[in-house]
């Protein structure tokens, strides 16, 4: 069973430098607060056919922030195309896994930390500055003593963690509920209108998985992403962006949000 950290003990950790220092007055204001919405593609760097549907998504659609497997076979190619779009914030999807085979055991956290490291490190030298945020595949992070692992390394870094933050993660934007079961009506057009619609005041965060369809044959995940890129880039999506006043950001932005605010 996932478990998570409670809102006490993440306070704790010190990584208040994101979320703590706002959160009592920002929640006071709640009712004042406009609507922000970082849209957030996961999977970057997995293969050339995702990379080209995800820079679609964020070209001609409501993307606005992605998520990097530093070892996944397209990533440094992904890299050279994100330093061509200065508008799209970068992050790291931490991966314990290699198309959904597990290398490394999670319950052993010596080497769960020296991977997040090594994930880290790789990301730095490769885009030649820290991640935006941190989150990880398949929400690994989540793990509770995993999470303790992702949040020190989130201090460290002084960026977000998925889920351990003010910005509220909505993940359900995806089409498939159950592993292996697709089910097209959780990311067409009216679910993702209807999600924005819903937004509270403050930040939030949607998850996604624009792509073309890949030519592997073990692709899980994979018509799938062509209709979240066909909803991601549909003039009805920012047509009720733009009539609900919800403002699109990055986690970059965010975090010149939470600098003005100190």
């Amino acid at each position: 069973m996932v478990g998570t950290t409670s809102r006490r003990a993440f306070i704790r950790t010190g990584l208040g430098g994101i979320a703590g220092v706002l959160a009592r007055p920002m929640m006071a204001r709640a009712q004042d607060q406009p609507r922000y919405c970082i849209v957030n593609a996961d999977d970057l760097g997995l293969s050339t056919e995702i990379d080209t549907g995800i820079f679609e998504a964020h070209d001609h659609g409501i993307v606005t922030s992605a998520s990097l497997l530093v070892d996944g076979p397209d990533a440094e190619s992904a890299i050279q195309q994100v330093h061509l779009r200065p508008k799209l914030g970068l992050g790291i999807h931490v991966a314990f896994d290699e198309r959904g085979k597990l290398f490394i055991d999670v319950q052993d956290l010596t080497a769960v930390q020296r991977e997040i490291d090594r994930q880290l490190t790789r990301f730095v030298r490769l885009v030649g500055e820290p991640p935006s945020h941190i989150d990880s595949h398949h929400h690994l992070h989540r793990l509770f003593n995993v999470a303790r692992l992702f949040l020190e390394a989130g201090r460290r870094y002084n960026v977000p963690v998925r889920g351990f933050s003010e910005v509220v993660y909505v993940g359900r934007f995806y089409g498939q509920p159950e592993f292996g079961r697709t089910d097209l009506s959780k990311i067409n057009v009216e679910t993702l209108v209807g999600m924005l619609q819903a937004l509270r005041p403050g930040i939030t965060e949607i998850s996604c998985h624009p792509g073309h369809v890949e030519s592997r044959s073990d692709a899980v995940y994979n018509k799938e992403r062509e209709v979240e890129l066909a909803t991601l880039t549909d003039d009805r999506v920012r047509a009720v962006i733009a009539s609900e006043g919800i403002r699109l950001i990055s986690y970059r932005d965010y975090a010149q949000m939470v600098r003005a605010r100190r």
